[in-house]
């Protein structure tokens, strides 16, 4: 019972008017990613960089192969946006650092700092129907612009036996969790963002789920990719009045300025629905281990929420929940579009929005001071 009231009076503050933030749909001239679908599926990050006054170019990434695509955010009115999608720059053969066989397309989250794109996988293994591995999606990709949207320049990548090595030998916490599927809590990347020379991993799995903490890694945005990472785990306690909101999981993350970053929340779970019978088998047996520290990461329902957290401190301070249309769908991306020293207008990338409802992208005004 104890827990029930912890856990109610968490979605209550989560849920009063004062934090409830109603996104504006954002309408594309066409559809993301050429799609005919009814439902906008698989969007999973967006990055914009001012390319003239009121108007952004930003790249937009999705996974399950569809890849990264480029269009034009501008500002039509006081509070209105209009969004021109550009060419799918990475779908069939992937960037040209990724050629082979297997291309990596099955992008999670994307950073900039302003001069080339970083772009992440999820590090993970697959979840749906057979867990086992999925060697594309552990990437990590650092694109050079030859322009504000040209990525003719040079593209690096590193992959997945650099990047299991990277982990088990500066992150040892996370190395039960590296081969876990989702299910037991294994690794999942959502969130990526440039700071300060550095690019911070937002992790939907693991957490902790009881205690509301969340977890970032930070880690050398150039020594990542030279083999010399400087490495810090970040534990992140999301709360409301003195309750932890159990199950958070991040989903994106954003910069917005040198010492504060923007991060998207929601559920670190994941349904057992769709598992097939070996699934089901290997995620018991798993989970059910005695040689980890695994759990049975199962969905807490919670709205998509906003935070923003003070880097060197580690202070989380609460912005809103999702409410109105988008309340219930899955926040997968935040940008910044621009900013005052008071507020932010910020777009949002939403997965599994009915495109003939409303749009995958939204646009929203934050205070936070």
């Amino acid at each position: 019972m104890q827990r029930l009231i912890a856990f109610t009076l968490a979605f209550i503050w989560l849920s009063i008017p004062a934090f409830a933030l109603e996104p504006e749909p954002l309408r594309c001239s066409y559809p993301l990613f050429g799609s005919i679908k009814k439902y906008n599926e698989e969007i999973s990050g967006i990055k914009c960089l001012s390319d003239a006054e009121d108007s952004y170019s930003c790249f937009i990434v999705a996974d399950e192969k569809k890849g990264l695509q480029q269009l034009t955010i501008w500002k039509s009115g006081r509070n209105s946006y209009e969004c021109t999608p550009g060419p799918v720059l990475a779908k069939k053969r992937g960037l040209s650092c990724l050629k082979g066989k297997k291309p990596e397309r099955d992008f999670e989250a994307i950073a900039s700092d302003g001069k080339q794109l970083f772009i992440t996988g999820s590090w993970g293994n697959r979840r749906k129907k057979h867990v086992g591995k999925s060697p594309e999606r552990w990437v990590l990709v650092r694109q050079k612009l030859a322009g504000i949207d040209d990525l003719s320049g040079k593209c690096e990548a590193v992959k997945r036996k650099y990047l299991k090595s990277f982990i088990k030998s500066t992150l040892p916490s996370l190395r039960p969790f590296i081969d876990a599927p989702l299910q037991c809590g294994g690794l999942n990347i959502e969130g990526l963002a440039y700071q300060n020379n550095k690019l911070f991993f937002g992790l939907r799995s693991p957490g902790v789920i009881r205690s509301g903490v969340g977890l970032v890694m930070e880690t050398s945005a150039r020594g990542i990719f030279s083999g010399q990472p400087q490495t810090r785990l970040h534990k992140l306690k999301f709360s409301a009045y003195g309750k932890p909101i159990r199950g958070v999981g991040i989903r994106a993350l954003e910069p917005v300025d040198d010492d504060h970053i923007l991060i998207a929340t929601g559920a670190g779970g994941v349904s057992m629905d769709k598992l097939s019978e070996e699934g089901e088998y290997r995620i018991a047996s798993t989970c059910k281990s005695q040689a980890g520290p695994f759990y049975s990461n199962k969905v807490f329902k919670q709205p998509g929420a906003l935070w923003l957290w003070t880097s060197a401190t580690g202070a989380v301070k609460f912005l809103g929940a999702i409410s109105g249309a988008y309340q219930g769908h899955k926040l997968e991306g935040v940008g910044v579009l621009s900013r005052t020293k008071t507020k932010l207008e910020l777009v949002l990338a939403f997965d599994g929005v009915d495109n003939s409802q409303m749009s995958p992208l939204a646009t929203v005004s934050i205070d936070f001071n």
